[in-house]
This record gives structure tokens, C-alpha cells and sequence, in this order.
């Protein structure tokens, strides 16, 4: 099996995981930040001031409003699932929990096994080779399988597509409330034009909501939907991968079953 695999007989959706280019990646959105912030990151970049971005009001005007309208258009279990994937999707690759499976569909295919001997199969177990086997053994036809297991992914993938869009969402609407705030401070300077102490804290605030809708659209909401985005494909994809491996060990069996009745009508015959 593995030397198929060195000569690369057998082509395999797994996508490991690189902790290396996820590290590199986030340290390095996270120094654009720090150098936004004005922060010292001892790279030579920044002010040394920690507190530039200290507004309260702007932060709150983009980032709270922000959140406000995410949770008016979608709703709150959304929102937690869509942290989770982001969360997941940090941890380890969408096609981890099938990549095993691909292996040992790869191995019987080598090895001209059955795929019914590959799992007890006694009962629906929620894990997916388990019940494909099941339904095999409960003489299911493939295309009846086939339409339980695209039900399946499309419930899943749903889910992961309403994230992308949340995300994609947020990345548009904290840039227009950094914008909005913009408009109101500019009008604020506009009204303070005789009172000279209230024109900073205007300013302030047309000045800081275009930087943190800028920042949190561009370095946070942006980045984790490429990422997830990617992640969907993947996950598609490689279960495509998998129906096409469950698709030639089902023909070969039926080919097999074919074969052992011509034999038995054979037989009779003579």
C-alpha cells in the first residue's frame, strides 16, 4: 500500500494540517495590526503608544454596530457556529475526519476486498462509511445511497456556507459604519467650529471609525472568509472524492454478484 502510494498509483484528497504557514500567516496579520495601532512591536515598527486607539466611542460606534446588525440579519446560533468553524478551521483541515476513510477505501480497492467487510455495520452510527455499509447490506441501491449522503453534505455545507456569508457580511458592513462615523464626526467639526474644545473629539471620531471599520474588515472579517471559504471547497470536493471510491467498490460487487449467477445459470444448464 504504501509503495502505490510513494508511485503515486493512488491520489488522496488529504490536506494536512501546516501549523508553520498558519503561525507565519496570523503573526504576521498581527503585526500589520500592532503597526496600525501604532504599538512597538520591537521589529522597529510603531510609535511605542499602546493607546491610540483608545476612543471608546468610535470603537464602539464600529465594532458594536457591527455585531448589531450581524445578529439582526442572521441570529445567535449562527453566530456561535460560524465562531466555531473559524475556530476549527485554525485547528485542523475539513477533510481530517474522512481522511482515514480514503485510505482504507484506497486499501480495499488495492487489495480487491469487499467493501461490506470493511465494518460490522449493525447500525446507523452517524460515522459515514459505517452507514454507507448499512444501507449496502440493507440492499440499497447506490444511487439511494448516493442521494442520502448528498443530503447529508448539503446539511453540513450549508451551515459552512452561512459563515462565508456572514463573514463576507461583516467585511462589508464595518467599513460603511467606519464610514457612517466619518460623516457624523466631520458634521460634529462642522458644529464645533466656535467652541475649538469639542472639534478634537469629532475629529477623533471621523478619524477612528474609518480605521477600525477599515481594521476590522480588512484584517479580520476578509481574512477569515477566504479561509473558511477555502475550507468549503476542500470539504466538497474531497467527499466527492469518496463517493467515487464507494461508487467502483459497489459496481465491483455487482459485478461480482452478476458473475456468481451466470455461473449458477451455467451450472443448471449443464
Amino acid at each position: 500500500m504504501q509503495g502505490l502510494k510513494d508511485k503515486k498509483y493512488l491520489v488522496s484528497a488529504r490536506k494536512r494540517f501546516d501549523p508553520i504557514t498558519l503561525v507565519f500567516s496570523v503573526s504576521l496579520l498581527v503585526a500589520v495590526l500592532f503597526a496600525a495601532l501604532g504599538i512597538d512591536t520591537g521589529l522597529g515598527v510603531g510609535n511605542g503608544n499602546a493607546f491610540l486607539f483608545k476612543d471608546f466611542r468610535s470603537f464602539f460606534f464600529v465594532v458594536g454596530g457591527t455585531l448589531g446588525i450581524l445578529l439582526f440579519q442572521f441570529d445567535l446560533e449562527t453566530f456561535i457556529s460560524t465562531f466555531l468553524l473559524v475556530i476549527r478551521s485554525f485547528l485542523a483541515s475539513p477533510t481530517k475526519s474522512i481522511a482515514d476513510i480514503m485510505d482504507e477505501l484506497d486499501e480495499t480497492i488495492i487489495k480487491g476486498n469487499s467493501i461490506t467487510e470493511m465494518r460490522e455495520a449493525n447500525e446507523i452510527t452517524g460515522e459515514l462509511l459505517n452507514d454507507i455499509i448499512y444501507m449496502l447490506k440493507q440492499k440499497l441501491f447506490f444511487e439511494e445511497i448516493e442521494d442520502f449522503v448528498s443530503t447529508r453534505i448539503s446539511s453540513v455545507f450549508l451551515v459552512r456556507k452561512v459563515a462565508v456569508s456572514l463573514l463576507n457580511k461583516g467585511a462589508k458592513v464595518a467599513p460603511a459604519l467606519g464610514l457612517l462615523g466619518t460623516v457624523i464626526g466631520l458634521i460634529e467639526v462642522l458644529q464645533s467650529l466656535e467652541d475649538p474644545s469639542k472639534i478634537g473629539p469629532a475629529m477623533s471620531l471621523a478619524l477612528m471609525t474609518t480605521a477600525f471599520g477599515s481594521v476590522l474588515g480588512s484584517l479580520v472579517f476578509t481574512p477569515l472568509a477566504g479561509r473558511l471559504e477555502h475550507h468549503n471547497s476542500m470539504y466538497v470536493e474531497t467527499h466527492k472524492l469518496l463517493m467515487n471510491r464507494i461508487s467502483v467498490l459497489i459496481r465491483r460487487e455487482d459485478r461480482q454478484i452478476d458473475s456468481l449467477k451466470m455461473n449458477k445459470k451455467l451450472n443448471l444448464g449443464t
